[in-house]
């Protein structure tokens, strides 16, 4: 144990930490400014290759956000609005040619526009509140997860295919890319299905170690609504901005999948 901190703490230092601020506007030497083109990039015809990816990136083009570089263990923090936490490798230019970095930061970013909807029950500013029962800061729900997912995970996925079918790639590339498709597609079955709960086990089967996650289901569990707010989750993003035309997309990639039934015993 005290060799695996000490190898944290040495690993922190050698990543650094750096905090830097993304405009207005989209300036090119803004932080988040190569994650948003590659999340708009266009492909024939000019149209966006992800059309959810290109509603992040326009969504937050008028948009203020603080991002933190630091060692994170290739995990994405969004603490409270505003404010993104990004490992300290994603500042690699190579990382942003990966379709699920660019997914994950996608993900956080849709964190961001939950973190300015209300009511507080469920879409928690992040901000300090004090609670028996509730982390004080950085507070976050379930539902919150399921929907964030929805959009990385088709960004990540729509960029894949894009990989699969890029001539230009070494075969192997395509093929790798190719066999990630089917499962991306479960995945988003499962969190656009009827259930939320069922969706809210699939993120835990997959993240198990993730002790949010686990704390999260532990407090959901044991109230009557699990902190899901009236609405669909299409309706909420549509709250947060995203255009129709972004969660039709969803819709279409999703109806090609398999609902996975995740067994709440699992999770007792």
């Amino acid at each position: 144990m005290k060799n695996s901190l000490a190898q944290t703490i040495s690993t922190f230092y050698k990543k650094g930490f750096q905090l830097r601020l993304q405009k207005p506007g989209l300036p090119a030497d803004g932080p988040l400014a190569p994650w948003l083109a590659a999340m708009s990039a266009t492909g024939s015809g000019d149209q966006p290759i992800s059309p959810v990816g290109a509603e992040v990136a326009r969504l937050f083009s008028g948009r203020k956000t603080r991002v933190v570089y630091m060692h994170t263990a290739g995990s994405g923090i969004t603490p409270w609005r505003r404010l993104i936490v990004l490992d300290a490798d994603y500042r690699d230019p190579s990382a942003w040619a990966s379709p699920a970095k660019v997914g994950l930061v996608a993900h956080e970013l849709t964190h961001l526009l939950q973190r300015d909807l209300k009511p507080n029950q469920y879409w928690p500013s992040g901000g300090l509140r004090p609670s028996l029962s509730r982390r004080w800061v950085g507070d976050s729900t379930s539902f919150m997860e399921v929907v964030a997912y929805l959009v990385g995970w088709t960004v990540e996925y729509d960029l894949t295919a894009a990989r699969a079918h890029d001539s230009g790639l070494p075969e192997d590339v395509r093929q790798r890319s190719s066999r990630a498709l089917p499962g991306l597609r479960d995945r988003l079955a499962t969190l656009s299905g009827p259930d939320v709960r069922n969706a809210v086990r699939l993120v835990l089967k997959i993240y198990p170690d993730n002790g949010v996650y686990r704390q999260n289901y532990r407090l959901e569990s044991r109230l009557p609504d699990g902190r899901i707010p009236p609405g669909s989750w299409h309706a909420w993003l549509g709250r947060m901005g995203f255009a129709r035309a972004a969660l039709d997309h969803i819709w279409i990639v999703a109806a090609q999948g398999h609902l996975q039934q995740i067994d709440p015993v699992a999770f007792a």
